[in-house]
Parts: C-alpha cells; structure tokens; sequence
C-alpha cells in the first residue's frame, strides 16, 4: 500500500472522528444552551422552499443508489462489464 493510500484510507478517518469528538465534547461544554435560529429567515424564500425538498430527494437518491451498489452481487456488475 502507498503512502498516500494509508493516508486517504487509515489516517484521515481518525482525524475525522477525533475533530468530530472534540467538537462534540467542546460544545456539550461551553456552548450547551446555545441554539439559536438567527438564520430562520432564510426559509422564508420561495426558491429555497422549491430547492430544499429537492435538495433532499437527490440526497436521499444518492445514499439509495450506494446501497444499492453494495447489495449487487458482483457477478451481476461482471456480466455487465463494468
């Protein structure tokens, strides 16, 4: 394996759970009650209305189709030729 393989693959993973981590301990103790809604207002906007459910379908048709692609059995993708 190359050194930027493990890098991609072994190391960037931890760092990313250890920054998520602390920022989850670091907020659950100095910024606890701290939830606002200043940004509210954006929601209000008619195109945002038109874009956001949208927005969530292709997010929700692209975790479908990963899924997917983990349950085709790879004979099938062979047969293809992909």
């Amino acid at each position: 394996m190359s050194s930027p393989n493990v890098l991609l693959w072994t190391v960037l993973p931890y760092i990313a759970i250890a920054a998520f981590v602390l920022g989850l301990v670091w907020r659950f103790k100095y910024d606890k009650f701290n939830w606002t809604t200043r940004s509210s207002q954006i929601y209000e906007g008619k195109l945002l209305r038109i874009a956001g459910p949208l927005f969530h379908l292709g997010l929700f048709a692209v975790i479908g189709g990963h899924i997917v692609g983990l349950l085709v059995p790879q004979t099938f993708t062979d047969k293809l030729g992909l």
